[in-house]
């Protein structure tokens, strides 16, 4: 059920106002007088929501059974990024030494507790909290550093992927954890998980295309220096130098004419991940007036 009503804002203090908040609305939220609230800020709106319960606290556990070793690094990497704190394994000893060396692939930490006389073992996922700022940042740097090795034709290619990927990963399961906990604003968190998945799905193409015909196509080139700078973009927190930088991002895309499906599709991944950072831009009141409504 929605329901709107406009209220009067009163003046408290020196510099700030309170609105009352329907009885009702607290109740059905579970917020009780003297109970911590999170307010939210986006620059178009403030959200009230209910700082996360001790329930919501608790470690999560699961049971993976060892059925098939792909199976189960599935089962691991989608609890993981799901937040799950600690995992249950139930196979033989030396099978889960295995699998925790090839989920050292996909995950930046954890914690192996096996025990040689018994078929079920303990994992905990061990990495600590960071703020999504710093991380995007990491991610910024690493992506960079990605598409210098493809253009190099660098064999640490491949091991500077998989390290994306680990930070990939923990980006998704820490987003998870922002929406869930009331930090981040789920439309932001939207827009960047798609952001992100849309990086990797340029950096899944490069990785697994001949390398050869890459450095062969200028095109290619010239678009990978493009999708590089769009990569930047939607992982910078300032607005405002984003959108300066995809408007153009997006000039330069529409001047690449390319042969290869590959650099089409890096191109039209390059071109989606530049929109997004506008739509970003659109939720911004100040940033949607100066961009979009300049005579306003």
């Amino acid at each position: 059920m929605s329901e709107r009503l406009v209220k009067k804002a009163n003046i408290v203090g020196r510099g700030s106002l309170s609105i009352v908040v329907p009885k009702r609305w607290a109740d059905a939220l579970g917020i009780k007088p003297g109970d911590r609230v999170l307010l939210h800020f986006d620059g178009s709106k403030i959200t009230v929501s209910p700082t996360a319960s001790s329930e919501q606290n608790e470690e999560v556990n699961v049971l993976v059974e060892l059925d098939s070793s792909s199976i189960a690094i599935r089962k691991l990497v989608a609890s993981y990024v799901e937040g799950v704190t600690r995992v249950k394994l139930k196979a033989e000893y030396e099978h889960v030494l295995k699998l925790s060396e090839e989920l050292k692939n996909y995950v930046t930490s954890f914690i192996l507790i096996a025990n040689p006389d018994l078929d079920t073992h303990e994992l905990a996922f061990s990495d600590v909290k960071t703020d999504l700022v710093s991380l995007l940042k990491t991610m910024e740097a690493t992506s960079s550093k990605l598409v210098e090795n493809i253009e190099e034709r660098d064999p640490s290619a491949l091991v500077t992927y998989r390290e994306f990927y680990r930070k990939y990963l923990y980006f998704l399961r820490s987003l998870k954890q922002s929406v869930a906990d009331g930090s981040l604003d789920s439309y932001e968190a939207l827009d960047l998980a798609v952001s992100i998945e849309y990086v990797k799905e340029i950096f899944d193409l490069l990785i697994t295309a001949d390398q050869s015909k890459l450095s062969s196509d200028s095109n290619l080139l010239r678009i990978l220096e493009i999708a590089r700078a769009a990569i930047s973009a939607t992982l910078l927190q300032d607005v405002e130098v984003a959108v300066n930088n995809v408007i153009k991002i997006l000039n330069l895309l529409e001047e690449v004419n390319c042969a290869s499906e590959i650099c089409r599709s890096v191109k039209y991944l390059a071109t989606r991940i530049s929109e997004l950072v506008l739509g970003r831009c659109v939720r911004n009141r100040a940033c949607r007036c100066k961009y979009f409504f300049p005579k306003v």
